[in-house]
C-alpha cells in the first residue's frame, strides 16, 4: 500500500543518530528552543475558502476517530492530512470495560481498573493528568466497542492460539488467552493486565471501516497531500480558534473556518530532530521506526500540531517527554533470563519488560547485552512474567503443522516455537555452546568476568535470594544444563514520543495556566496530559486506546460544543 496507508506504516525505519531511511529528517538536531518553535508563516493570498462544523487536523487513528465522532452528532467536517491517505499502525488495543471482550472471553479488566491507575500514575511520576487518565479508564471500552461497530462481522478468535477458520484473514484475538496460571498481575512489582485485545494481520482492515462510516454520512470532506500550517485564533486571552491556513503540495493556499471547534490530531514529532534531541535527547542513536513520508519526500511526524498549538498559546508537557521505545529482545523476547553486558556483568533485575530493559540498556557499555539461558529454558518459560515483550509460553511447532495452533502466533504475541531458537541461531541471531566455556567465547564478554557472573548468579538461584537485584526467587534459574545459549540484545527502534500539548479530561487544549483554549481540541500523540518518562506497557496497547477514545471526545465535544 502507498506509504503511511492503513494497513500498514509507511518506509522502513532508519539507522542511527535518529536518521530515518523512509524519508528526509526535518532539523539537524543542533537548533535552540526559539529556532526549532519559530514562528507561524505568513500567506499573501487565499486560494480557496472552506467552511464547516469542526475541522480535524491529521488522518491518523485519533483524527478519523473524531471525524465518525462528530459526524455522528451531525456536524459537517473537513480532514486535512499531510500524507496521501490515512494512517494507522499496528493493531493492539488496551481497553477497561469493553462488552465484546467481556461477551467473548469473560474477561473486560473492570477488577484491575484501581490498581492500574495507582501503578500508571506512579509509572509517570505523577507527570500525566490524573483526571485525563480517568476518563480515558471509564470510556476506553465502549469507545472500542463503537471502533468494532464500524465492522461488526468480524470473526473473533476465542483464545490466543486457536486455529484460524479457513478463510479468515483479519481477525480479533485477546492477548495471553487463557491466562498463565503462574502469573496475577496483582502481585507482580511491575504488573501486566492482561485487558489487551489485538486485531490482526493489523487494525488495517477496521481502520479503513471506521473512516468510512463518517465518509457514508456525507458530512466529511478530505483533502489528503495537504497539511495544515497554522491556526487562527481570535485576539484576547479568551480569543476562540476559529479556523486554519492548509496548502497542498501544488502550493494551494486554503482558509477553512471551523463554526465550532478544530481538533489537532497530527501525530508525534520524532520526525523533527530538534525537537526530538531537545526533549529527549537520550533517543539520539535510536533508528525511528515506520516513519510516514508526505509527498515530499519528508517524515510526516515532525510535531507540527505541537508547534502550532504552542503558536496560539498552548502549553506543551512541561514533565519529561516520553519516548516508546519497546525492546521486543532475542528469540525469548526480554523473558527474565540473566543478562550480562559486554563486560560480563550482570546489571538489573531482568524481570521486567521491554521498555525497562531498553532504559537500562541505553546507559551500558555499547549499548547491547547477552541474555543467558540454558536448554531447560522450555519449561522455564511459563513462570515468566506475562509482559510486553516477555514470552511466557511455547508452542510445539507440530501442533502448528497438525492445524491444532494458530500459525500466526509468535513472539510478538507472547509466545516461543520450540524450533525459532535453533532457527535464529542458524540465522545469527542468537549463539550457542555445547559449554558454557564455548559459549562464551563467541560473545565478545570478557570470558573470566562473565563465568564468574554466572557462578554468582547461579549461586543466587540456589539460595532462592537475589541478593545483588532483587529478582523472584520463582523466576530464577541457575544455568547449569548444555547446550547454552545466548541471545544478543541491542538497542530497539523509537516508535513515537508520547508527549504533546496539554489538555483536560474533555480534551480541550490548555494554556500555560491550565485554562481551555476556546474551540481548540487534540487528541492522539500530540495530546499531553498522558504519558511522562516513558511508555509504560502496565496495558499495552494503551496509545491506541487513548488515540481512540481521546479521537471520539476530541469529535463529538466539538461538534456540540462542549
Amino acid at each position: 500500500g502507498p506509504a503511511g496507508g492503513p494497513g500498514g506504516p509507511g518506509g522502513p525505519g532508519g539507522g542511527p543518530g535518529g536518521m530515518m531511511m523512509g524519508g528526509k529528517n526535518v532539523g539537524t538536531g543542533n537548533a535552540s528552543y526559539e529556532e526549532w518553535l519559530g514562528a507561524p508563516p505568513e500567506f499573501d493570498h487565499i486560494d480557496e475558502e472552506l467552511e464547516a462544523d469542526v475541522i480535524v487536523c491529521g488522518g491518523g487513528l485519533a483524527g478519523v476517530s473524531a471525524c465518525r465522532a462528530a459526524t455522528e452528532e451531525g456536524a459537517s467536517v473537513i480532514l486535512f492530512e499531510k500524507c496521501e491517505t490515512i494512517q494507522c499502525r499496528f493493531g493492539d488495543v488496551g481497553v477497561f470495560g469493553s462488552e465484546i471482550a467481556k461477551k467473548a472471553w469473560g474477561r473486560d479488566g473492570s477488577e484491575y481498573k484501581e490498581e492500574f491507575f495507582a501503578h500508571f500514575i506512579k509509572d509517570g511520576c505523577y507527570w500525566p493528568r490524573p483526571r485525563v487518565i480517568r476518563y480515558w479508564m471509564d470510556n476506553c471500552g465502549a469507545a472500542f466497542d463503537w471502533y468494532m461497530s464500524a465492522k461488526p462481522d468480524t470473526y473473533i478468535l476465542p483464545s490466543t492460539l486457536a486455529p484460524l477458520p479457513e478463510g479468515v484473514t483479519e481477525w480479533l484475538q485477546p492477548a495471553r488467552y487463557p491466562d498463565n496460571p503462574y502469573y496475577n498481575a496483582s502481585e507482580e512489582y511491575y504488573p501486566c493486565y492482561q485487558i489487551t485485545v489485538q486485531l490482526r494481520p493489523n487494525q488495517g482492515f477496521l481502520f479503513r471501516a471506521h473512516y468510512q462510516k463518517a465518509m457514508d454520512t456525507g458530512l466529511l470532506q478530505s483533502y489528503f497531500n495537504t497539511p495544515v500550517k497554522k491556526l487562527l485564533r481570535e485576539e484576547g486571552e479568551n480569543g476562540r480558534v476559529y479556523g486554519v491556513i492548509a496548502q497542498d503540495f501544488d502550493g494551494k493556499v486554503y482558509k477553512a473556518t471551523a463554526k465550532k471547534g478544530v481538533v489537532l490530531s497530527t501525530g508525534d514529532y520524532s520526525g523533527n530532530l530538534d525537537m526530538l534531541y531537545y526533549y529527549v535527547p537520550w533517543c539520539r542513536h535510536n533508528m525511528n521506526m515506520f516513519p510516514s513520508v508526505d509527498k515530499a519526500g519528508y517524515v510526516a511526524d515532525t510535531g507540527d500540531g505541537h508547534r502550532m498549538g504552542m503558536w496560539v498559546g498552548a502549553q506543551i508537557d512541561r514533565g519529561p517527554h516520553a519516548p516508546m521505545i519497546h525492546n521486543m529482545g532475542g528469540p525469548l523476547g526480554v523473558a527474565g533470563f540473566l543478562q550480562l553486558n559486554m563486560y560480563g556483568e550482570r546489571f538489573m533485575n531482568e524481570d521486567t519488560f521491554g521498555q525497562q530493559v531498553e532504559n537500562q540498556l541505553t546507559v551500558q557499555p555499547n549499548q547491547r547485552c547477552w541474555q543467558i539461558f540454558d536448554a531447560n529454558w522450555p519449561e522455564q518459560v511459563v513462570h515468566m512474567s506475562a509482559g510486553h515483550g516477555s514470552i511466557c509460553a511455547v508452542i510445539d511447532p507440530a501442533d502448528v503443522a497438525t492445524g491444532k495452533v494458530n500459525d500466526t502466533a509468535g513472539s510478538v504475541d507472547g509466545y516461543a516455537r520450540l524450533d525459532a531458537l535453533e532457527n535464529a541461531v542458524k540465522m545469527g541471531q542468537a549463539i550457542k555452546g555445547e559449554t558454557l566455556e564455548e559459549l562464551l567465547a563467541q560473545t565478545g564478554m570478557p570470558p573470566e568476568a562473565a563465568m564468574a557472573s554466572i557462578q554468582r548468579y547461579n549461586e543466587l538461584c540456589r539460595k532462592g535470594h537475589d541478593d545483588d537485584f532483587g529478582k523472584t526467587a520463582s523466576r530464577m534459574f541457575a544455568i547449569e544444563n548444555g547446550p547454552f545459549y545466548a541471545a544478543r540484545i541491542t538497542p530497539s527502534p523509537l516508535l513515537v514520543v508520547m508527549s504533546g500539548l496539554e489538555s483536560d479530561h474533555y480534551a480541550h487544549c490548555c494554556d500555560s495556566m491550565g485554562h481551555a483554549i476556546p474551540g481548540l481540541y487534540v487528541a492522539g500523540n500530540v495530546q499531553g496530559g498522558r504519558f511522562a518518562i516513558e511508555y509504560p506497557t502496565t496495558v499495552p496497547g494503551m496509545s491506541h486506546s487513548m488515540a481512540l477514545t481521546y479521537g471520539r471526545a476530541a469529535g463529538r465535544n466539538a461538534a456540540l460544543g462542549i
